[in-house]
């Protein structure tokens, strides 16, 4: 059951939500959803968060681009696993949101503490924008009636600023060049005297803008200029920063029994000089490390899926996923579930992946635990969007924490045997450019 309301509603104007969905609820032991057609008078934009007073506050965009989606409030929360059957009793629509960290169970420090460990909740309301129209979603349960914060939010809607590129006064970088050098080197020994094959070393540079900005302000830029990929932002609190990237990487997507992965792995810049960028492609797709790295994390996606699924298909070659800054080694994996495996799961068995971590996976936590000078937080961590039909979950990668006038951008490259490390120090800065250029000098 869903309800559409033939009245549309005006951004910038009251609604009187309560009378709107009057009685229509009383009898409904589920989550119910009620839609109307919203006039955005300004625009659709991701600063549309900035007017709502309540938390938290998620923007999702899937890399396909279908539909944008700002969520806000928490009409339930909890673990996915505990989450899911209220899906199953709850209106056509009616979906889940959130993520976890890349290492739950390390303690939070710095910029972090304010986020939790994971956090998965269904959303009071969502504005979603899709094939040229805008609907303001509301979902309800029970004897819900805290309407007010939603009907203030709709009222404080209307025509956004346009983005602009705030300056940079200063960056720091943790680990620094030779740090960086130092881990790697640790690395290289580490595969010639034990199990370990790969790890993925990550870098945090935090840079001090010349003014406080809106994350979503940033969100939008990054936007522009990154379109292929998943654009995500989480902010759990008034308090807290919010987490944000465009991600080029899936983690993994369900349509009904329909399991769909990919490993994104090895890397190599762009260039707009076309037969430069052709040799830097056809060194991806020679070279003996990038391909080694592309492996093993198509090894491990092969065996996830084997576990998970009846069937399983994979991409006899790696192609090249060619972005704005960079490309990479991309392979397509598929299946079949096999019986009642729910989402919670298979979030499980997908993350941490050796894209983003190591191989074999617990030889590679370890190892970043003991030589990872920072808190990772949510980046490199799973994000994404749940329903009862379909789920997506996207890497967070190329992903930055932002709080007022400072902005922590992080970055990885994975290591294995025969990686140098100025090398690899150059992908990390190749991989941030992206977000690099949407500041100002």
């Amino acid at each position: 059951m869903l309800f559409h309301h033939s009245s549309n509603l005006r951004a910038g104007t009251r609604p009187d939500l309560r009378g709107l969905v009057g009685g229509e609820r009383i009898s409904f032991s589920g989550i119910r959803r009620f839609e109307w057609e919203l006039e955005d008078l300004g625009g659709f934009s991701p600063l549309w968060l900035d007017a709502a007073a309540i938390y938290p506050k998620v923007f999702w965009r899937s890399r396909s681009g279908a539909a944008q989606t700002l969520a806000v409030g928490e009409l339930r929360k909890g673990s996915l696993r505990n989450l899911l059957p209220l899906l199953d009793g709850a209106d056509e629509g009616v979906r889940l949101f959130g993520g976890e960290r890349f290492d739950a169970a390390a303690d939070p420090k710095e910029g972090w503490r304010e986020f939790p460990e994971r956090y998965f909740f269904i959303p009071r309301a969502e504005i979603i924008h899709a094939g040229g129209r805008t609907l303001l979603a509301v979902n309800l349960i029970g004897g819900d009636e805290a309407l007010d914060e939603l009907e203030d939010w709709v009222a404080a809607l209307g025509e956004c600023p346009s983005p602009h590129q705030p300056a940079v006064l200063t960056r720091w970088d943790i680990p620094n060049f030779t740090q960086w050098s130092s881990a790697v080197g640790a690395a290289l020994e580490s595969f010639a005297s034990g199990p370990l094959r790969k790890v993925v070393l990550a870098r945090r540079s935090t840079l001090d803008l010349v003014e406080k900005v809106s994350p979503h302000l940033l969100l939008a830029v990054l936007m522009g200029a990154a379109p292929a990929c998943f654009h995500f932002s989480f902010q759990p609190s008034a308090r807290a920063g919010a987490f944000l990237g465009a991600s080029p990487e899936l983690l993994y997507r369900r349509i009904g029994e329909r399991l769909e992965s990919e490993a994104v792995a090895g890397t190599r810049p762009r260039s707009l000089d076309a037969a430069e960028d052709e040799r830097l492609e056809s060194q991806l797709l020679k070279f003996s490390k990038e391909q080694l790295e592309h492996s093993l994390v198509v090894e491990a996606l092969e065996q996830t899926f084997r576990r998970l699924c009846v069937d399983y298909a994979c991409d006899e070659k790696p192609g090249v996923l060619k972005l704005s800054r960079v490309q990479h080694l991309r392979t397509a994996v598929s299946g079949t579930l096999r019986g009642a495996v729910d989402d919670a799961a298979i979030l499980e068995a997908f993350h941490p992946t050796p894209a983003t971590c190591g191989a074999p996976v617990a030889d590679a936590l370890r190892f970043i635990s003991d030589h990872e000078k920072f808190d990772r937080g949510w980046y490199a961590g799973p994000f994404g969007c749940v329903s009862k039909d379909s789920t997506e979950f996207a890497v967070a990668i190329r992903s930055m924490l932002a709080k007022g006038s400072q902005v922590e951008v992080f970055a990885g490259a994975g290591i294995v045997e025969g990686s140098d490390p100025e090398r690899e120090w150059f992908e990390l800065e190749d991989k941030i450019s992206g977000v690099l250029n949407v500041l100002s000098a």
